[in-house]
């Protein structure tokens, strides 16, 4: 995406000659494509490669239209340093100037097509990447039956923070816990499907998380993640929050649902016992258990403890169900 972004960026200097009519635009057109190139490094490597990291959280948290606002500033600085650095890489003449002497317009141009581009990319981020492409090219119009990981993930003791912290409070709290473990779950591959009151549910499809168990160590990252935050926590809330993760796959089907506001939905057994799995796991005091059958199926590691908790009946069903408690030792 990093790529193909800064190649349709690279025509944007060509086309600002056609649009304002630079003069002797063929003779400058080769500087103008070099200059969109550098600067699309300089802007698609910041809201591609800088934002979702752990040091763009700050942008991440800014409201709508502050984050576009917030990217046009840094496209302007970036258009000032890059018309002098552009002059001085292909002609060996440093002008600082470069960028102001051609006027204001330039600016705006920038600034139009950065706010259209970097809209788009908020609102792909409001939607989901996945989501959005896939009901773009229509992948689930038709049912489609899949094999997928699922790991269903809820908040402890809600109603109590409820009381603690009132009804604004513990929603704040649930509002920073899912942006906190956004980074871990997206580092690992894995793909939020639905917020649902304090509870998450997570997806990957099956041999992506299996793969160096990318689902189970996403569960760990969580666990680090809030372990490193429990002083904001602390701080902002005078808790930290606590939670219980229920994994498992199986085949399920996906389809497309809805007319003005659209969704991917999955229907199947597999959904219904991963939520039985989280569920289970307060009755048998358990932050993590994972089913029987995926547990086979994952590569294993020396940092990693099971221990099976025995075969359980799961309220709704009536087959016996192997369930494994995993944790590990210090987080790696």
């Amino acid at each position: 995406m990093f790529f193909a972004l800064v190649f349709v960026t690279s025509f944007a200097g060509p086309m600002y000659g056609v649009l304002f009519g630079v003069p002797d635009i063929l003779e400058h057109l080769t500087q103008m494509a070099f200059m969109s190139l550098t600067g699309g490094m300089m802007i698609w490597g910041f809201e591609i490669l800088f934002i979702p990291s752990r040091y763009g959280e700050p942008f991440r948290r800014l409201p709508f239209f502050s984050a576009v606002m917030a990217r046009v500033v840094f496209v302007a600085v970036a258009v000032t340093i890059n018309g002098p650095l552009g002059i001085l890489i292909l002609d060996g003449v440093f002008n600082p100037l470069a960028s102001f002497e051609l006027g204001v317009k330039l600016y705006l141009y920038v600034a139009a097509v950065v706010f259209l581009l970097f809209s788009i990319t908020q609102i792909v981020r409001i939607v989901g990447p996945r989501v959005l492409g896939n009901i773009l090219i229509g992948r689930y119009r038709r049912p489609k039956s899949e094999e997928r990981i699922f790991l269903f993930l809820d908040i402890k003791d809600s109603t109590p923070l409820s009381e603690k912290l009132g009804d604004i409070g513990v929603q704040e709290l649930i509002a920073r816990f899912f942006f906190d473990i956004t980074e871990p779950i997206l580092e690992w591959g894995g793909e939020v499907h639905r917020y649902i009151g304090d509870e998450v549910v997570v997806t990957w499809f099956m041999d992506q998380g299996l793969e160096n168990s990318r689902c189970l160590r996403c569960c760990f990252a969580i666990q680090d993640r809030i372990r490193q935050r429990s002083p904001r926590y602390l701080e902002l809330f005078g808790t930290v929050p606590e939670f219980r993760i229920g994994l498992h796959g199986g085949p399920v089907v996906a389809a497309q649902c809805g007319d003005v506001k659209q969704e991917i939905v999955f229907f199947g057994d597999t959904i219904n016992t991963t939520a039985r799995i989280e569920q289970y796991c307060k009755v048998a005091d358990r932050d993590l258990l994972v089913s029987g059958d995926l547990w086979e199926r994952l590569p294993k590691s020396e940092n990693w403890q099971s221990e099976v908790t025995g075969s359980v009946v799961l309220r709704g069903r009536r087959e016996e169900m192997k369930l494994v408690h995993v944790n590990r030792g210090d987080p790696q």
